[in-house]
């Protein structure tokens, strides 16, 4: 059976994960042994040997914390940055280049900093490099909502009801420089009573708000727009009530290759229009049409030079007039993105246990857990009964526990079905806060 992660080493013998200044750690269930991963900070010796005793993760050695070198860098500051600006962390992470043989340099998105810290490590250890990502200027276009909704129209894709608009400045103070937004916003309230603002750029609801029903007025987003300096282009679209919010996961590969299917689940959510996780199998009932459509724009980025993992979030709802299934695009990510992780480690965890003749998983959720601030051994000796059992192909896998010490901990549940996962998260939920008592 071919590798279905082929994707991820590019087959390649070793490679360098460098998974941006958010949750980095997050590259640690991804990584195989001969392969190196960047963090801002020490990981715990005892996540490292729960990891390698499942088949995951790199060898303790592998792991190259930026804190070692520069502790007293603002944290703040880029992971990239951290790495590239000491001359100690160069020539780290140089040796076991040499000595792993990476050749790829591998980012949770696309950015000229990582490139910069390929360049350096070139240097540093007389090597190639290749940073497994598209350009970030085609990412930077392809991050952009209005010209993605411009081309899923052109390419035949369903979008929202709706407009754009563009603001004579990002962040203007005058009345009359909303005008054009309220008339918009205004329309798209008519079929739905709600609607939904969007800036152009902008990851995680960072630039989205939602107008009527339980959101804020009209009046009320003018302001607190004029507030904000990031965007000067906005979608204006009709809301519409989700019934589910799927996303499906594609690979893009490089030289004109076929596009490859990745997964497809649902997306949770911790509050409005901000990802709390996702549950696979999808619940969806328009799959096939979504993958056709996500083919389309898919093959129009390769055809604009994008590579890598690329993610797309759909709608279905309800036709308000008619009731009537519908199904919409929504957003693209031009990146690894929250699904990613869950998908990698139920694939690998499920390819060991064939090898093994042990049962697999055939459904995940994943989220973030709230609990007492611990580390992971002891989060690991209290958890014990949740965690994943290649005996049954059951259970829980942390795998961001570098805001453990906060009181946060991003998990995936493994079982043998939607309902099985999800219920057993729900215990696992109902766990933790009696613990954070």
């Amino acid at each position: 059976m071919p590798d279905r992660l082929e994707w991820l080493s590019g087959g390649s013998r070793a490679q360098l994960f460098v998974h941006g200044q958010l949750h980095p750690d997050r590259a640690l269930a991804l990584a195989r042994p001969q392969d190196i991963v960047c963090v801002a900070d020490e990981v715990e010796p005892a996540y490292l040997g729960y990891l390698s005793e499942l088949g995951l993760g790199p060898r303790a050695g592998h792991v190259v914390a930026a804190s070692r070198f520069a502790p007293a860098t603002s944290p703040e500051r880029a992971l990239w940055a951290r790495l590239a600006g000491s001359a100690d962390a160069l020539r780290t992470l140089a040796d076991l280049l040499r000595r792993s043989g990476a050749t790829r340099l591998h980012p949770f998105v696309a950015s000229g900093g990582e490139r910069w810290l390929a360049a350096a490590l070139e240097v540093a250890a007389d090597a190639e490099l290749r940073v497994a990502a598209a350009d970030p200027a085609v990412v930077a276009r392809a991050s952009h909502k209005h010209h993605v909704r411009a081309r899923a129209l052109e390419l035949g894709v369903p979008v929202a009801e709706g407009e754009i608009v563009v603001l004579p400045r990002a962040g203007g103070r005058r009345r009359r420089d909303y005008d054009a937004l309220r008339a918009a916003v205004e329309r798209c309230l008519r079929p739905t009573g709600q609607a939904l603002v969007r800036g152009t750029r902008g990851d995680a609801g960072a630039a989205t708000f939602a107008v009527g029903g339980r959101g804020e007025d009209v009046d009320g987003l003018l302001r607190r727009l004029s507030r904000r300096d990031d965007n000067r282009v906005y979608l204006v679209e009709v809301l519409v009530t989700a019934i589910v919010s799927p996303h499906v996961q594609l690979y893009v590969p490089p030289g004109g290759g076929p596009v490859s299917l990745l997964g497809v689940s649902d997306q949770r959510w911790e509050r409005p229009f901000v990802h709390g996780g996702n549950v696979r199998p999808s619940s969806a009932r328009s799959v096939p049409a979504m993958l056709e459509w996500s083919g389309r724009l898919a093959r129009w980025l390769q055809s604009e030079g994008y590579v890598g993992p690329l993610g797309l979030d759909f709608v279905e709802y309800a036709d308000p007039a008619t009731g009537d299934l519908r199904t919409i695009f929504a957003e693209l990510h031009p990146r690894m993105d929250g699904a990613t992780y869950p998908l990698a480690i139920q694939e690998r965890l499920n390819t060991a246990q064939r090898e093994a003749r042990r049962p697999e998983s055939a459904a995940f959720v994943s989220g973030t857990l709230e609990i007492r601030p611990t580390g992971f051994a002891a989060f690991r000796r209290a958890a014990e009964r949740f965690l994943y059992s290649p005996r049954t192909g059951r259970g829980m896998l942390p795998y961001q526990v570098s805001r453990l010490p906060q009181g946060r901990c991003g998990v995936v549940m493994l079982g043998g079905s939607r309902d099985d996962v999800l219920r057993a998260f729900g215990e696992l939920q109902t766990w933790c806060r009696r613990e954070a008592r």
